[in-house]
């Protein structure tokens, strides 16, 4: 996984400011500094050089010590020098010089890898390192007073966590390491080199503190990335800096990477008989109106959040600034089985809500809430993946996604080809895209909020008793969406129809049904159970369904003659939500919600609703016309419910 958020606060603005003179000392009492002395007279044969060099950063002078050499060029001829004195701020390097030299250059140290040639010296300060280096000088003088200036930097920096081996240092491209050429022909000397970073390798412990050398200069923005092993672990960037000669400069401790995320899509791949089109891929998060916005819960809440997966193993879900999360209801203005709203948790609900834990075994992803409930996800890469059981639908993923399966759903026949059945009935498979978090970034202050976990209570779920007397009609008359419905067929998938839908199986009496009138009245209600009075009547048509089926003329009344006619005493069972009629007719009394029978089939009663269901005979293995009108209203017909609602 990419890394995102550094918990880093570039720290080279510490450094000293740029373009301060360097103030060079005055050596012979006239006021002037050694490069505006007076020249001495040439001189030749032995002679004694007198160094001396640029303060250390906190004013100190560097300590030269008896035996340091130096290379010396008179222009014709290098030598190597040693220091005479005791160790000190002076050192003597004795020397023999030919007649009439009058210009030195010198550099210092002189050791493997320096040469110098006339007034061009070179060395290396190396890409790879194990910690600083030499502290590079070069002098240029007239007479035997040699002033050595600074040619390195020194880079310190401590690391936060254990495990980090290699620290790389990069440059916008300004040269800082590598073949090192000093050309100082000029007044001032000219340093260049080849390379735009160090890397600094060894075994760090958190809170010590370690130096690498680069070459002094300004320097227009830089990455540092640390590494545990080949991996990057961590990264902290900065503006520009300038790099002063024989001043060290601190990076702050480096801390682990964290990655952070924000969704970008909610690709949902769902769909009822994917084998007759019925499957389709949704971005949810292009849908907020399909969702119940109440107290800001809705599906654009998530627009803000910020997802993190820490090197300790737990994730944290970041609610942003509303403080908000997505609270998974499909709304009931978008709802067409019901009209109500939709509690999608046990589909949507696979990310913790504000923290828990998160395993990586491959690609695959286990999430552990703060319940002790898991999810499983694949963490995908850019590419187009096939939904297995979607008919051949794919999801194409333009960054990184955590593709999720889901189940629990229910076919829904009669909204195959509505996006109400891939999202809240049939969902099949949930891609959440992730972009990426840069190196560098922080989740702002206001952003790290946590939104509580809650309940989702359905409104209208319970049934108001105190409504049951009075008069009721057959739900949605004789226009979609139906209140009469056959669950049938043989085999193992029967499906929900209705009879009004299907007009066209039935004599024209069909439409004479949907307009009967139902009037309740309550002789009584003792403990849980409560008797009473049902009166169907035929409505304003006057007239009865006669349950002719059109192709053969069968009366089929033993299945669809349920409800007595006229005026009959009932009894309900309120413990097994049970109506008994006086003729023997039984029907299970439906309240508001889903309710699920044979094969996990479902249908959901609305609010303010109450259905009837009756039982009219148990599955058959499946026939030759399996799946056909036939076989679900004749053939087979298992429940029929009759939907009511209060006049």
């Amino acid at each position: 996984m990419k890394k995102a958020l550094i918990l880093l606060v570039p720290a080279l603005a510490l450094l000293a400011s740029c373009g301060d003179a360097i103030e060079l000392p005055d050596v012979d009492g006239s006021g002037n500094t050694p490069d505006e002395v007076t020249p001495e007279p040439p001189v030749s044969g032995d002679v004694v050089f007198t160094a001396t060099a640029e303060d250390l950063a906190d004013g100190s002078q560097l300590a030269w010590k008896t035996g340091d050499q130096i290379l010396l060029s008179d222009g014709t001829t290098v030598q190597t020098l040693s220091n005479r004195a005791a160790a000190g701020p002076v050192a003597e390097f004795p020397g023999k010089i030919a007649e009439g030299k009058t210009s030195f250059v010198a550099v210092y140290p002189a050791a493997s890898g320096v040469s110098l040639q006339g007034t061009t010296a070179t060395f290396e300060v190396p890409t790879g390192q194990t910690g600083a280096g030499p502290s590079y000088r070069v002098a240029k003088a007239t007479g035997t007073l040699l002033y050595f200036r600074s040619l390195v930097s020194e880079i310190r920096f401590t690391v936060g966590y254990e495990g980090v081996t290699k620290v790389r240092f990069q440059t916008t491209g300004e040269k800082i390491a590598g073949k090192v050429t000093v050309d100082y022909s000029g007044s001032d000397p000219v340093v260049t080199a080849t390379d735009d970073y160090v890397e600094v390798t060894g075994t760090f412990e958190p809170g010590k503190t370690y130096s690498f050398s680069a070459l002094p200069g300004s320097i227009e923005g830089y990455t540092v990335v640390a590494y545990s092993g080949d991996k990057e672990t961590a990264h902290v960037s900065g503006g520009a800096v300038e790099l002063k000669k024989g001043i060290p400069a601190n990076l702050p401790a480096f801390q682990q990477d964290i990655p952070t995320y924000r969704i970008t899509n909610m690709w949902v791949c769902g769909g009822t008989g994917p084998e007759y089109g019925g499957a389709g891929v949704i971005d949810i998060l292009t849908k907020p109106n399909y969702f119940n916005e109440e107290d800001g819960r809705g599906i654009t809440a998530l627009k803000d959040n910020y997802y993190q997966l820490r090197p300790d193993g737990t994730f944290v879900n970041y609610a942003g600034e509303d403080g908000r999360n997505w609270w998974f209801v499909y709304s009931g203005s978008v709802n067409p089985a019901n009209g109500k709203d939709l509690d999608l948790r046990k589909f949507y609900d696979v990310l913790p809500l504000s923290e828990g834990r998160y395993a990586l075994d491959g690609n695959t992803v286990t999430f552990t809430k703060a319940d002790g409930s898991t999810t499983q996800a694949l963490f995908l890469g850019p590419g187009t993946y096939e939904v297995p059981g979607a008919g051949g639908k794919s999801v194409t993923i333009t960054r990184q996604a955590l593709a999720f399966t889901i189940t629990g759903g229910k076919d829904d026949w009669n909204n195959i080809y509505k996006d109400y059945d891939k999202i809240a009935a049939r969902p099949r498979a949930l891609f959440i895209e992730m972009e990426a978090m840069p190196d560098g970034f922080l989740v702002p202050a206001a952003s790290q909020t946590t939104d509580a976990d809650f309940e989702y209570v359905e409104p209208g779920s319970t049934f108001d008793w105190a409504s049951l007397p009075g008069s009721w009609n057959v739900f949605g008359g004789n226009a979609s969406p139906f209140g009469i419905w056959v669950l049938g067929g043989s085999g193992d998938d029967p499906a929900f129809v209705s009879p009004i839908d299907k007009s066209w199986d039935w004599d024209d009496t069909i439409w004479k049904e949907s307009d009967n009138g139902f009037v309740i009245a309550v002789t009584s209600m003792e403990g849980t159970t409560v008797k009473g009075t049902t009166n169907w009547w035929a409505g304003d048509d006057g007239a009865f369904w006669n349950y002719t089926w059109k192709g053969t003329g069968e009366d089929l009344s033993r299945f669809y003659n349920m409800i007595p006619k006229g005026k009959h005493e009932f009894t309900l069972d309120m413990k097994s939500m049970t109506v008994t009629y006086d003729n023997g007719r039984v029907a299970k009394f439906l309240t508001p919600g889903t309710h699920e029978f044979v094969y996990g089939k479902t249908i959901d009663v609305r609010d303010n609703c109450f259905a009837l269901a009756f039982h009219l005979m148990d599955p058959i293995p499946a026939t030759d016309q399996r799946w056909t009108d036939v076989d679900r209203f004749v053939n087979a017909p298992l429940e029929y419910v009759i939907m009511f609602e209060k006049q």
